[in-house]
């Protein structure tokens, strides 16, 4: 088995450390993109000892996700995530992933009823924020990366828990997200340790804040909230422990992913003026049509932003690898290469969604290019398969009325010196230096 690794194309390993020398310094997705363009649809390179394998086929990437996916599992980013997440359902396997799938709060029966009620929620909140972010028709200079994260924060405070969210829940949630990035740094250490004391400290706070809430609301059973812990609070399976390991999984999961989301489609509109402008009118017509007040159905009217939507994600999916690893006592035949077990297989969205043997001018911004549904496994900005992101609709849902409503209300335009240039940080993408514009009242 060991011979049909060594048989799968690759750069040549370095003693001991392997190939892990061309991930320092420069990001995991982006050495992977290299590595596809350079090595084609099935590849392979060591992590030290570890052998790992890259695929960029549509085929191959349904084999591992859905038609053999009892061979492989989800076995990280465990060291990094779990003193964060806990045992929540983005790290379970087995029994224990599909029990605490059935019973996630986003798989209850009526949650279209709860994203009907979160509508005007993401919309005030959303209007209040950028009312004080930029009262002025006067251009005012933003970091607008850094701003949408406090935003969606303070949505998911809101929409999920019910809850105000304070400054020291920012500190207290920007620390677990920090040391989950200094873990995944630590990757190959056997035990992987804190960099910071505080965290736990940070941690603490943060559980103590979820499980209160989680409290009050089965305390109170007549309280009627919009918020999703209402939602499912009087009517689960889930223990307080899960409940509170999946309620705080929806922030370090989600938060960033909605900021970056936004992030990335105004940057790319704002480079783009005929995008942009056509997204405008939309917007103006839709409102005109359906009122400030519109509905959850509503917003399947906008079309257009479905697809700005849809490209900013296939260029800049909030998630840009994800990893599989060959079961114990399993080895199974892959693109024809027999895989022993703990081998890992990493899938990135960010090689695949630019790869030009399956996109046609794959680094360009092509809203159109969604008129068609592309297909099967060519697109997965939310993964693929059984396990794709539970929090997909949320996402997008609170992605598309930010959008709306501030395209409605505010001028976006770059500053010179922007750019989109990103970074891995905590399994998601960054802007590195933040993304800059001119803001301003219409």
């Amino acid at each position: 088995m060991s011979n049909d690794l060594n048989r799968i194309p690759g750069p040549d390993p370095k003693f001991l450390i392997g190939n892990a020398l061309d991930f320092v310094g420069t990001p995991s997705h982006i050495r992977l993109y290299e590595y596809g363009l350079a090595y084609g649809d099935m590849m392979r390179f060591w992590l030290f000892d570890r052998a790992s394998i890259l695929i960029n086929d549509p085929g191959l990437i349904e084999r591992v996700l859905v038609t053999d996916r009892d061979r492989y599992y989800k076995n990280s980013p465990r060291q990094a995530a779990e003193p964060v997440m806990g045992d929540s359902l983005f790290l379970s396997n087995g029994k224990d992933w599909e029990f605490k799938r059935r019973n996630h709060p986003f798989s209850a029966a009526q949650i279209d009823n709860y994203f009907e009620q979160i509508v005007p929620t993401i919309q005030t909140t959303t209007n209040s924020y950028f009312q004080i972010l930029q009262p002025s028709s006067t251009p005012k200079s933003v970091e607008l990366f850094g701003e949408l994260v406090q935003l969606s924060f303070q949505i998911f405070g809101l929409t999920v828990l019910g809850s105000e969210m304070d400054s020291s829940y920012f500190d207290a949630f920007t620390q677990l997200m920090q040391e989950m990035n200094n873990r995944g740094g630590q990757a190959f250490l056997p035990y992987p340790l804190s960099l910071n004391p505080k965290f736990w400290l940070q941690r603490q706070h943060w559980n103590n804040f979820i499980e209160e809430q989680i409290h009050q609301r089965q305390q109170q059973p007549d309280r009627q909230g919009i918020d999703l812990l209402s939602f499912v609070s009087q009517d689960t399976e889930l223990s307080t422990t899960q409940l509170r390991e999946e309620l705080s999984t929806t922030f370090t999961a989600g938060t960033r992913n909605v900021a970056e989301a936004v992030a990335a489609a105004l940057f790319l509109c704002a480079e783009n003026l005929e995008a942009m402008q056509k997204l405008r009118s939309e917007i103006t017509v839709f409102l005109e049509e359906c009122g400030t007040e519109f509905r959850l159905a509503d917003i399947n009217l906008l079309k257009y932003l479905d697809l700005v939507v849809k490209e900013a994600l296939r260029l800049y999916p909030a998630v840009p690898l994800f990893i599989r690893e060959v079961m114990p006592g399993q080895s199974p035949t892959l693109g024809g290469y027999t895989l022993p077990e703990k081998t890992q297989i990493f899938i990135s969205s960010w090689s695949f969604h630019r790869n030009p043997n399956h996109w046609q001018h794959p680094n360009d911004f092509m809203p159109e290019r969604f008129t068609n549904a592309p297909p099967p496994f060519h697109y997965f900005p939310f993964g693929a398969g059984p396990r794709q992101c539970i929090g997909m609709a949320f996402t997008l849902l609170c992605t598309k009325v930010i959008l709306v409503n501030i395209l409605s209300q505010y001028s976006v335009e770059l500053e010179p010196s922007s750019n989109f240039d990103t970074q891995y940080f905590s399994g998601t993408i960054m802007p590195r230096e933040g993304v800059k514009v001119k803001l301003s009242q219409k």
